[in-house]
């Protein structure tokens, strides 16, 4: 595995980490609906970002097999 796949899923460790804690902090009773629209927001750009690394991470791989 080249570094650079090395790097990028380390970064989608890192971002499943944050998103795990925000899941954590959207499960309390007392968030106020505008906290748990933050929240929500928080973890669709995560996701997003993910997405978008993985797509990458796919590519290079696609690019060396040919």
């Amino acid at each position: 595995m080249t570094d650079d796949l090395c790097r990028a899923f380390a970064d989608i460790t890192a971002r499943l980490e944050d998103a795990h804690s925000l899941a954590v902090i959207g499960q309390q009773r007392d968030n106020t609906p505008d906290m748990q629209h933050v929240l929500i927001g928080e973890l669709r750009s995560g996701l997003l970002g993910m997405s978008s690394i993985l797509r990458d991470m796919s590519a290079v791989l696609d690019r060396g097999n040919r």
